[in-house]
C-alpha cells in the first residue's frame, strides 16, 4: 500500500520554464488531503525545493541538492547532510578568487548562502535576501557546504581541467544550459535514493510503500528503489529501462503517472490527456 509520494522537480513537476504544473499542483495537494506524505526530490537547492513545497502549501520532509541533503522544514530538523570538507572547499575558492569568478556555498537550510563575489548577473537578477558576500570567503569559511555552485563555459573547463571531474571528498556534476553550464560540487557518490533511504528509515516506510516519480539520471536510483515508480516520457533512457510506469506524451506527468498508480484517489481531478 502506498504510503508516501517522492515526486522530482525539472522535468517532472515542473515544466521546460520551471514553473509548477497546475494539474500537478492540485493533485499533490488533493493526495495530501487524503494523508499521503509528499516528499519532493531534486537536485536543486534546498531553498529553491523549499520554495515549491511553499507555493504548492505542502510541509514536511525534503530532499535537495541531488540528495547530499535532507530536512524537515517545519522543525527545520536535518535528518541527513553529506559535505564537501571545509578545507577543500577553500582551496575552491581561492581558485576562484584567483580567476575572478563567482561561487557560492550552500550550507544549509536557515544559514545564508555565501558568495566570494557578485557578479553582475546576480546582483540585477538573482540576488537573494539570505545572499551573503564575503570576499574573503576563502579564509572565513567556517562549515562544511552541502554544496558548491558555479557556473559558466570556459571557466568550468578551467575547473575541471585543475581539479578533475572527481576528487576522494568530491565529485562533479555537469549541468548544460543554454549558453552556459552549471556545476554542482558535492560529495562523492551523493543519490537521492541515500537520502530517500535515510528518510524511510526515519518515517518507518518499506519501498513497497513508496511511489517514485523522475525523468533523469539522477532519478534512478529512487525508481529503481521504490516499489512504484513513474519515469517521464521523453526522460533519461535509464530512467525508463527501471521504471514501472512511463507516462504518455503530452500529458501532466505527474498526473498521469498518479492516475495509473492511485487511480482511486482523483477521480474528480481534470483529465489532462
Amino acid at each position: 500500500m502506498i504510503k508516501a509520494i517522492v515526486c522530482d522537480l525539472d522535468g517532472t513537476l515542473l515544466d521546460y520554464k520551471a514553473r509548477i504544473r497546475p494539474q500537478a499542483a492540485l493533485a499533490l495537494k488533493a493526495l495530501s488531503a487524503h494523508g499521503f506524505r509528499i516528499i519532493l526530490a531534486s537536485g536543486r537547492s534546498w531553498r529553491t525545493v523549499l520554495s515549491v513545497q511553499r507555493r504548492l502549501g505542502l510541509q514536511g520532509p525534503l530532499i535537495a541538492h541531488n540528495g547530499a541533503y535532507g530536512f524537515d522544514a517545519p522543525s527545520a530538523r536535518e535528518w541527513h547532510r553529506r559535505t564537501v570538507p571545509r578545507h577543500r572547499a577553500k582551496e575552491f575558492i581561492a581558485w576562484a578568487d584567483q580567476v575572478q569568478v563567482m561561487l557560492r556555498c550552500y550550507l544549509g537550510a536557515g544559514q545564508p548562502v555565501l558568495y566570494n563575489r557578485f557578479d553582475l548577473a546576480h546582483q540585477l537578477c538573482w540576488l537573494k535576501p539570505e545572499d551573503r558576500l564575503l570576499p574573503d570567503l576563502a579564509t572565513q569559511l567556517t562549515a562544511d557546504p552541502v554544496e558548491i555552485f558555479l557556473s559558466g563555459l570556459d571557466v568550468v573547463d578551467e575547473f575541471v581541467r585543475q581539479f578533475g571531474l572527481i576528487g576522494p571528498d568530491y565529485e562533479l556534476t555537469i549541468f548544460k544550459r543554454v549558453g552556459y553550464r552549471e556545476v554542482n560540487i558535492c560529495a562523492p557518490g551523493v543519490d537521492k535514493v541515500e537520502a530517500l533511504d535515510a528518510l524511510s528509515r526515519e518515517l518507518a516506510l518499506t519501498p513497497d510503500q513508496v511511489l517514485a516519480i523522475g525523468d533523469g539520471l539522477n532519478d534512478v536510483g529512487m525508481l529503481r528503489w521504490a516499489g512504484l515508480s513513474v519515469a517521464v516520457a521523453g526522460g533519461h533512457p535509464d530512467a525508463l529501462k527501471v521504471a514501472h510506469y512511463i507516462t504518455r506524451p503530452n500529458t501532466d506527468p505527474v498526473v498521469d503517472g498518479l492516475r495509473w498508480a492511485l487511480p482511486d484517489y482523483l477521480g474528480a481531478l481534470p483529465n489532462t490527456a
